[in-house]
Parts: structure tokens; sequence; C-alpha cells
């Protein structure tokens, strides 16, 4: 092999190792759609009779809800959202749908509501913190303080493997 071919094939290696961190790169940017939470049919979904279904038909026709209400189990909602993933910046939802299935007190479907995503809102939560009680421990506190506190115990509590402890076969 001669040394003009030597500098040839690291000239090559080195142009395919930039084609292929360009490629890298570029492919990172892609954007991509993600499907959240359930995944709607509309002809089920639009199959929900109030008056004619109860809990266990929409059950078997939909499958188990998303969420049920906080304090009573009389309203199921089927959520999906459709986000739109782009990297470095939040995921922007591009679709939206909730079903709300309510049931009276005998089980049957009383109410069927649709929302999509003129109905989202977005919430801002507060950023304070929740005082606590006790001490405030620092980076290192926190990584050192058991450091020596349980010096010459053992896992399981006994005295040891030669100690005849109440463990299975005596240790």
């Amino acid at each position: 092999m001669s040394a003009k071919s030597g500098q040839v094939s690291c000239k090559h290696l080195f142009r395919l190792a930039i084609l292929g961190l360009g490629v890298a790169a570029v492919s990172a940017c892609a954007t991509g759609r993600s499907v959240r939470g359930y995944v709607f049919d509309p002809q089920l979904a639009d199959a929900i009779q109030p008056g004619v279904d109860n809990r266990r038909s929409v059950n078997s026709t939909l499958g188990t809800p998303t969420l049920s209400a906080t304090f009573s189990d009389d309203v199921w909602y089927y959520v999906s959202t459709t986000v739109q993933i782009r990297p470095v910046f939040w995921p922007e939802p591009q679709e939206h749908r909730v079903l709300a299935i309510s049931f009276n007190e005998r089980g049957v479907v009383s109410n069927v509501e649709n929302y999509d995503l003129a109905d989202m809102r977005t919430i801002n939560p507060v950023g304070d913190k929740t005082p606590t009680r006790g001490r405030e421990l620092g980076f290192f506190q926190q990584i050192f303080q058991n450091v020596g506190r349980f010096a010459g115990a053992q896992p399981g509590g006994g005295p040891g493997p030669t100690g005849g402890g109440p463990g299975p076969n005596g240790s």
C-alpha cells in the first residue's frame, strides 16, 4: 500500500464521517406525530346511545376509560390527544378529543358529550414551595448523612453468617 493511497482512504473516511454526521443532524431535526391516550374509533364512539347502553356495553364497546370522575364512578372519560413532536420544543397538540359518558344511578348511559381542541384549556400550576417542618439538608449532608450509622449490622438484622440467627437454615 502506498502512502498516497493511505491519504486517499483517510480523506475518503473523513468525508464519509462528515456525511454521516450531517445525516444524523438532519434526521434529529425531523418532526413526528404521536397519539397519546385512548385511540378513538369514531364509529364505535358514536355508537354509544343514551338510554340504550349501560356500563357493561360501554366497557365492551370502548374498553376501559382513560379516567373516571373523581368522587364517583358516574362519568367515564375517554381522552385522546395527537401531538406534533419537534426537537427542543414542547409537544404541540394537533388534535384533541374527550368523550365524556355519564351514567344514571341504574348504570344506564344518560349523556354523551364530545369535546375537542377548542375546548382544551392550558393550566398554569403555581410554582410556590410548600413549607415543611424539620431542617433543610445541603447536598453533601443528604449524601453522607447515613455513613457509619449502620456499622456492624447485617442486612437481615442477625449477628452475621456465623451467628445462627432467626433466618432460614439457622442463618
